[in-house]
């Protein structure tokens, strides 16, 4: 999954990013508001850890724009303030969580856990879609609780389609979840169009050959019609 941190602390946002790699997260780092507005109207984000006293405006604004764009983006505020009101206020503008300044290491990965969880309704660290379920701490997918068997590119791209199931993923996305922002565009769509006639295949040989749905000119869709 992709994350934004917005902090301006040069020492914090080290240890955040150190902190969200090991969780598995592609980051992208922002120290200042008009940095943070640039990659969002960019990129999509599963994560925005968000500081608010940033040295060029506040930090809510950015809140604002990434719930205008992205509804789904998870946010968590980062924030020295302590007032109330603050809280209050990000949370009426549609942070899902709020820590303030300082906290431990520990109680942020329990939070983004929380968030996560609540985000995409992920029960005992699995998500499914239909009758396919995806683990999302180990390699470890099922279909009709049968194990399949997935190389570790594989099961990255699938866990990231089960994640946004019924929507339509880019090309670009994928291959940017998989390896990062700095990707060479022709290179990686390949793989991502080898990798995904392998995992079509594994799926097809469960029994599950229409899951993935191609839209053409820009990605992929996990179809999910799960009962009321």
């Amino acid at each position: 999954m992709r994350a934004l941190i917005v902090e301006d602390e040069p020492l914090l946002h080290d240890e955040l990013e150190d902190q969200l790699l090991e969780e598995q997260f592609n980051v992208d780092v922002s120290e200042t508001l008009q940095e943070a507005r640039n990659l969002v109207a960019a990129d999509e984000y599963d994560l925005v850890l968000l500081d608010l006293g940033l040295p060029d405006g506040d930090g809510l604004d950015l809140l604002q724009m990434v719930k205008r764009f992205y509804s789904d983006t998870a946010i968590v505020i980062l924030t020295a303030r302590g007032e109330v009101e603050d809280k209050v206020k990000g949370l009426e503008l549609g942070s899902d969580d709020y820590l303030a300044k300082p906290f431990s290491m520990s109680e942020l990965r329990a939070r983004i856990h929380a968030v996560l969880r609540r985000r995409f309704k992920i029960n005992d660290n699995e998500i499914s879609a239909g009758a396919l379920t995806v683990n999302l701490d180990h390699l470890q997918v099922r279909y009709e609780q049968q194990p399949l068997d997935m190389t570790e590119t594989e099961y990255k791209i699938l866990r990231y389609l089960v994640l946004n199931k019924n929507k339509t993923i880019t090309r670009i996305a994928l291959a940017e979840h998989i390896w990062g922002s700095s990707i060479d565009d022709r290179f990686s769509l390949d793989f991502i169009n080898s990798h995904m006639k392998n995992i079509r295949k594994k799926l097809s040989g469960a029994g599950a050959s229409d899951i993935i749905e191609t839209v053409y000119g820009v990605g992929y869709k996990l179809e999910a019609h799960e009962a009321e």
